[in-house]
């Protein structure tokens, strides 16, 4: 029996410095979450969580089963409020992380009039060290508690301390090739209404710098957005438009977007991808479109072919120099390789950047690449 002991008390202490030695001395000791040391969003501690108030502005009509349930009505007045989210530290970047209802979860929508929205808004801007704002614009079958709390968690990743205005819409109008249908219907809806008041925005909040990000179906609603402003005189200038994972139809690549991109934003970045690198990679330097354009009345997820590269290709055939375009291929592996935009570090530290200072971009991670023709765009490798 004291063998046994003395056999259980010397185990212990090898195991004690073995871990002594692996942490002090071979730098593989704990690392902490990215989530456990992000801090430049403005919070308050509650108990084991920090509470975050984010912004929103929606075309969704007013009631409970919009913003408790998931009504998806369209509403010709854009509505204004303020919902708070508490989020444990620690949380980190994988697919649904924002559904973990014991991580983060919404604390409270209050709806605001414009006379106490944009006051606030503007207070929040003033406050925030580059006088910015970041409005994020989510796509196919989001209704408003799933698109605010990706907001949530798109601002808390992304960790840049300024105000976020959530600008959502309906785009769950179902499932399937009916349901996404209806949903590029009401995209173009909203896109007037975003046009408008992104036209105001500036005037409104008092942004020095406002960014603009969107993600798949999103993006179709910001480009004609986009348009929309460049016909109707443009107040502005947008700091960065970004568009991830784009899913735009054809008639948004016509003249039109190529004039109202110079005259309405200083630049523009999206990020693509496609589910065969090779292929991808000979389209872009051969400039050519051998497998054209796919039909974009199914959601992207049922399509035989990949089509984000088609859309940056078209986009970098304007030749203009406000457009950056991102090959994202080696870092979006999951989730039906579409939705690297919330499950990729790698995309976070590199928006990260280009957002706070778009004219000098340096990561080990972007490699240059250039056509033929002297077009240029970038890939974003995963170590």
């Amino acid at each position: 029996m004291y063998k046994k002991i003395v056999w259980l008390l010397l185990l212990v202490i090898l195991a004690l410095s073995l871990e002594i030695f692996r942490r002090e001395f071979t730098g593989l000791g704990q690392t902490p979450d990215r989530g456990s040391f992000s801090g430049r969003l403005p919070f308050t501690v509650e108990g084991d969580f920090r509470r975050f108030q984010f912004f929103y502005s929606t075309n969704r009509e007013k009631g409970e089963e919009s913003f408790q349930g998931r009504g998806n009505q369209l509403s010709p007045l854009i509505s204004n409020g303020v919902f708070d989210v508490l989020i444990q530290p620690g949380l980190t970047i994988r697919p649904f992380e924002w559904f973990e209802t014991d991580r983060m979860r919404i604390d409270g929508i209050t709806g605001l009039n414009e006379k106490e929205f944009y006051p606030r808004l503007k207070d929040a801007v003033s406050s925030s060290p580059n006088k910015s704002l970041l409005v994020v614009v989510w796509g196919f079958r989001d209704w408003f508690q799933s698109a605010a709390l990706k907001t949530a968690y798109t601002g808390y990743i992304l960790d840049i301390n300024t105000p976020v205005v959530l600008f959502d819409w309906p785009g769950n109008q179902g499932e399937g090739a009916r349901g996404y249908f209806a949903a590029r219907s009401a995209a173009a809806a909203t896109s007037l209404q975003l046009g408008r008041w992104l036209n105001e925005l500036k005037e409104r909040s008092g942004a020095e710098k406002i960014w603009v990000m969107g993600s798949s179906l999103g993006c179709q609603v910001i480009t004609d957005a986009l348009v929309w402003i460049n016909d109707h005189h443009p107040a502005y200038k947008l700091s960065h438009v970004i568009l991830s994972a784009p899913d735009i139809s054809n008639e948004t690549f016509n003249n039109k977007l190529k004039e109202s991109i110079p005259n309405t934003s200083e630049h523009l970045t999206t990020y693509v991808s496609s589910n065969d690198r090779a292929l991808l990679m000979s389209v872009w330097l051969n400039q050519s479109r051998s497998l054209g354009r796919i039909d974009v009345s199914l959601p992207p997820d049922q399509r035989a072919e990949p089509h984000e590269f088609e859309d940056g290709k078209m986009l970098l055939d304007y030749g203009l120099r406000e457009i950056t375009v991102i090959d994202a291929t080696p870092i979006n592996q999951t989730r039906n390789l579409h939705h690297f935009f919330t499950d990729s570090p790698e995309f976070f530290d590199d928006l990260y950047q280009r957002l706070l200072d778009p004219n000098q971009v340096i990561s080990r991670r972007l490699h240059e690449l250039r056509s033929e023709g002297g077009r240029e765009y970038w890939i974003l490798w995963s170590f």
